[in-house]
């Protein structure tokens, strides 16, 4: 998920280093300790604001995780 976002903020003219702040919305927070891993490999440990939000589905039954990312260029 998050290569997807790097290609679009790269296609911009942008780097992972633009992204501010990412909602990341889950089906199941207890896995938010494997989320963190992911995302810190992207972002490092001083990434942007993030915010989790649990919900009980997503736009297609079988999605798991979706994410929203803000980046000013």
């Amino acid at each position: 998920m998050f290569g997807a976002v790097k290609a679009l903020v790269e296609h911009a003219g942008g780097t992972l280093q633009n992204v501010v702040k990412i909602t990341t919305y889950v089906t199941d927070v207890r896995r938010r300790m494997d989320f963190r891993v992911v995302r810190d490999e992207f972002f490092g440990p001083r990434g942007p604001a993030s915010t989790m939000v649990e919900v009980s589905s997503l736009s297609h039954p079988d999605y798991l995780i979706e994410v929203e990312a803000v980046a000013i260029l």
